[in-house]
């Protein structure tokens, strides 16, 4: 009984030994000397300030993006809603304002002051009307004001951001929109952020082509106003007092909405004191020479974006004018622009009205000395009886003709795949589009400069169409993509600048349905507001999750290496050429941590084109591929192995397999010992270490500790282990076969 009682123990304790071999300790301890596995790190992302400008809708899909961003253009992409429906009007501030068509007000004795203001902004180029997208054009709107002019005196107004926008407007760098302008009988405009897009210089140009005054009271070169600050209007010098006092305005935003390289030396000053100046000038003189002005005018591009700062704001400016006692009693209006915005609304004495872009309406005020008698917006619907002028349909025809013979030019036959650039796409997140053409960045920065490039980014906000499928791809197809001209750039910047870069990137508000709730993308993300900034990616994998606060929300960041063709972690303090275009590189849109030294190069849309014409476009078969700019829950795991998704997709393991574990050994072991098998195979919950090159690092949001590894296959520890094991083995052996000899 007593070796029965000996030998049952000595066998469970051999059993027992094996297993602990097989089943590591969880206890945190020093990882084994020799292993190739890198002992978990944790850290944290450093915090940074959201210096992203973010762009909100105000009153419809197609508004600004503002803050925006913009364009890789040159200019500021800010502007450009790709939406084809017509902004909705926002009328909750006066609901006196109505949207229907406007009733004619006849001129009579008794009111003989009577005045019709026409007024657009935000045109952008739409030169021609299209009723599928609810534009006007050029030939109809001067009908309408022809129209207007034969009942009575007729103000034709613009607040900017008329003379640059499609690529036919591009053509001519503005001139033919100040010729259909001319030809439309303009008063007066004042300029936006996109007037400078073709640069100051020729911005002079296009002043000196108009037959009307431009005039911006805040916009100062050298010290002196670039252009007359207001204008005055008579349009009936037999009758005091029906004078008109317009006075223009523009964007501080345009430093950061037009390429650096445009606004050299150029000023922005503070909107509000420089138009409540003007004011004071302008009643002084008055008093001085006897005369009493009861109308003014401000022609503001200034804006209504929740991103732009308050004091900037078209509505700030009406608010403030509604409680100068130097305009009581007068009629004051603000004719706004810039935010893409369809409103109207009322501040005491102050009427501010904003037409949306794109010529989608045409906002028609009718007034006299003593009130408002109408205040509406016109949309493509509500004229569409109006005849278009001849004369100005007679230029459109031979700009579009002139434009379509340049850029028929055929790229390649057929494209197979639709390249998305609706705006609510490519300011959001990755797309095929921007894939595209971030690649042909990168794929030209091999070449084309003294450096291997590693990485190329492109803002959303400079992606302005779509390339249909199933079509032939042409040089206009190509410039409606890239409007821009801007050049391709290379700079050098360090790692950190980079990481700053996709912070703002990837910085944005998020969007929220009517009830408040977050609007989620397909992986069951949080999508964010629209910007202008947000970068398409080339040469770069980023892990985002938008769950996050904007400073936290990147969770790991690989740049390409052009030697090695893989992807390793960013290092902070490491140097990366970075290939982009101009307007990015020169700090636009506010990417001011870029910088360093720069190479230049072509035009983006010669490269893209060139790209275009030898590339594999099934690659971009999917829209929305969420391969590059990388949006993922930093908590979510599939499988439900005890690793997250991103723990698995960094370690090079399946996150939908529950077999597949990230410190799973990839060498199988030779042995054919149940030992050895077990070591492989059995899953263990330890800290995840990566060995693959892209992730050799930590990432901020790992909440597993360091434990004690499995000793390795083969390793002296391993084998001292199963030797041990035998030899307790082979003495509970030996005492049975004594007992059982001794029966």
């Amino acid at each position: 009984m007593k070796r029965k009682a000996l030998l049952l123990p000595t066998l469970f304790l051999s059993t027992a030994l094996l297993s602990m071999h097989a089943y590591a300790d969880e206890t945190p301890a020093t990882a084994n000397a020799g292993s190739e596995q890198v002992p978990a790190v944790s850290a944290q992302t450093e915090a940074a300030p959201n210096e992203s400008e973010q762009v909100t809708a105000v009153t419809n899909a197609a508004s600004n993006p503002t803050a925006q961003t913009s364009a890789p253009h040159a200019p500021a992409a800010s502007e450009a809603a790709e939406s084809s429906a017509p902004p909705t009007v926002n009328s909750a501030e006066s609901p006196a304002v109505t949207r229907a068509a406007a009733t004619p007000v006849a001129d009579s004795p008794e009111n003989n002051n009577s005045m019709t203001i026409l007024h657009t902004n935000d045109i952008h180029g739409r030169f021609t009307e299209d009723s599928k997208n609810g534009v006007i054009g050029m030939p109809k709107l001067a009908g309408l004001a022809d129209s207007e002019r034969q009942k009575g005196r007729t103000l034709l107004l613009d607040s900017g951001d008329a003379t640059q926008g499609l690529p036919i407007t591009n053509n001519s760098k503005g001139e033919d929109a100040i010729a259909l302008m001319n030809a439309a009988g303009y008063d007066a405009m004042t300029v936006g952020n996109h007037e400078f897009d073709f640069s100051l210089e020729q911005l002079k140009t296009l002043s000196h082509k108009m037959t009307f005054p431009i005039i911006s009271s805040n916009i100062y070169v050298n010290g002196a106003r670039l252009f007359e600050a207001s204008t005055i209007i008579d349009k009936n010098k037999n009758i005091e007092g029906d004078e008109y006092v317009v006075i223009g305005v523009t964007t501080p935003e345009t430093s950061t909405k037009t390429h650096p390289r445009n606004v050299v030396g150029v000023t922005f000053t503070d909107p509000i004191t420089e138009v409540t100046n003007v004011i004071a000038q302008t009643e002084a003189q008055a008093r001085a020479e006897g005369k009493n002005y009861h109308n003014y005018i401000i022609l503001a591009h200034l804006g209504v974006d929740t991103t732009t700062k308050t004091e900037w704001r078209g509505d700030s400016l009406a608010q403030a004018l509604a409680k100068n006692s130097l305009l009581a009693g007068k009629n004051v209006i603000v004719l706004d622009g810039h935010s893409h915005t369809a409103k109207t609304a009322v501040y005491g004495n102050v009427i501010y009205n904003q037409t949306g872009s794109y010529l989608n309406n045409v906002g028609l005020i009718r007034l006299n000395s003593k009130e408002v008698l109408n205040n509406t917006l016109l949309s493509a619907q509500d004229v569409s009886s109006v005849s278009p002028n001849p004369a100005v349909q007679a230029m459109v025809d031979g700009i579009e003709a002139r434009y379509k013979a340049d850029n028929a030019k055929i790229v390649i036959p057929n494209s197979p795949v639709e390249l998305n650039g609706n705006r609510m796409n490519v300011r959001v997140r990755e797309t095929n589009l921007g894939n595209a053409v971030a690649d042909a960045l990168l794929d030209y920065g091999q070449t084309g400069f003294s450096h291997k490039s590693h990485l190329a980014v492109t803002n959303g906000g400079g992606l302005r169409e779509t390339i249909a499928k199933n079509k032939p791809i042409t040089k206009g197809d190509i410039i409606a993509v890239l409007p821009f001209g801007n050049t391709v750039s290379q700079i050098a910047v360090k790692g950190q600048s980079i990481k700053e870069m996709f912070l703002k990137s990837l910085g944005s508000i998020l969007q929220v349905d009517k009830q408040g709730k977050p609007i989620l993308d397909e992986n069951g993300q949080p999508l964010m507001e629209p910007s202008g900034g947000f970068l398409q990616v080339a040469g770069a994998k980023v892990y985002y999750d938008t769950n996050l606060e904007p400073e936290k929300r990147i969770l790991h960041i690989a740049i390409l290496d052009p030697e090695t063709k893989t992807y390793k972690p960013l290092d902070p303090a490491a140097t990366y050429y970075l290939v982009t275009n101009d307007f990015l590189a020169a700090g636009g849109d506010g990417y001011t941590m870029l910088g360093g030294s720069r190479e230049e190069g072509p035009s983006m849309d010669s490269v893209f084109a060139d790209y275009l014409a030898k590339a594999d476009l099934t690659q971009y078969a999917v829209v929305n591929p969420n391969s590059r700019v990388i949006s993922i829950s930093s908590t979510k795991d599939s499988d439900g192995d005890g690793f997250t998704d991103l723990d698995e997709i960094l370690a090079g393991t399946s996150p939908q397999d529950p077999k597949s574990y990230p410190n799973q050994s990839k060498q199988k072991s030779q042995s054919k010992s149940a030992a050895d098998k077990s070591v492989v195979n059995t899953p263990l919950k330890l800290s995840v270490r990566y060995k693959n090159t892209e992730s050799a690092v930590s990432y901020p949001n790992s909440s597993y500790q360091a434990s004690r590894q499995l000793p390795r296959t083969g390793s002296q520890e391993s084998a001292i282990s199963i030797l041990a094991g035998i030899s307790l083995a082979g003495l509970g052996l030996y005492g049975l076969s004594r007992r059982s000899y001794g029966k």
